[in-house]
């Protein structure tokens, strides 16, 4: 009989601990889903320097005043990531009331002229967004074809990867003070200055060194005074200067 009470007595023991368990997550999950602490408040906005946080927030589709948890934020994060200029997206719960975004945007290199307009691309080839010519900091590309893309798509087209790596390799400096980039029939590259000096590199070959001592020559003899120069060979470089 002691037995059969102790087992009984457990048993309801049991039931009752299973009961409290039970009630204990149906309140978690009512608190989390109803409580109005977990209310998005706030949503924060990082890595982005051309797109604006409102666009960003606006393509997402979180709003505030929803519940944290109610959010889909993977969904969020594939819409945010279809923007051409979006590199990467992530996004994340701060509790109790915070939506964090982090973003990796895309960065223009250079522009292409397509079907009639000029094309911004990154380092990697994608379409970016048309842009225009006299673009800060953006040299065109000119001796390339442009295979037809859209934006956010990765562009394809005969010489066209060699001049965007050229463009990379080039220091940001002398970068910024190009109006052109040009890859001829046999493969040489052409740099143009913003002040018309004419910069021969030769084949697509140490183009960082190349590009550097483009910089240094530009700097210390002045950009007034060169008609071109040729540094196709580093160990023959040529200058030749204005009469």
């Amino acid at each position: 009989m002691d037995g059969a009470g102790s087992g009984t007595r457990k048993g309801k023991t049991f039931y009752w601990q299973s009961f409290f368990f039970i009630f204990i997550v149906i309140l978690a999950v009512y608190i989390l889903f109803q409580s109005p602490v977990f209310l998005i408040g706030h949503i924060a906005v990082q890595g982005n320097t051309t797109l604006t946080s409102a666009d960003l927030i606006n393509v997402s589709g979180i709003v505030t005043g929803i519940n944290i948890f109610q959010v889909d934020l993977e969904t969020a994060a594939h819409r945010v990531k279809a923007l051409p200029m979006v590199k990467s997206a992530d996004i994340g719960r701060k509790l109790p009331s915070t939506v964090l975004m982090r973003v990796e945007e895309r960065v223009p290199v250079a522009l292409v002229l397509a079907d009639g307009d000029f094309v911004e691309l990154d380092a990697e080839g994608y379409y970016l967004r048309r842009g225009k010519a006299s673009a800060a900091g953006l040299p065109v590309i000119t001796g390339v074809s442009m295979e037809a893309s859209g934006p956010g798509q990765q562009a394809g087209g005969a010489g066209l990867d060699v001049a965007l790596q050229v463009v990379g390799k080039l220091p940001a400096e002398l970068r910024r003070a190009l109006s052109e980039v040009n890859i001829s029939d046999d493969g040489r590259v052409i740099l143009y200055t913003m002040d018309g000096v004419e910069c021969h590199l030769g084949l697509p070959e140490e183009v960082e060194s190349k590009g550097r001592l483009v910089l240094d020559t530009l700097r210390s003899e002045g950009v007034e005074s060169i008609e071109y120069v040729d540094f196709s060979i580093l160990s023959s470089p040529v200058v030749k200067y204005k009469k």
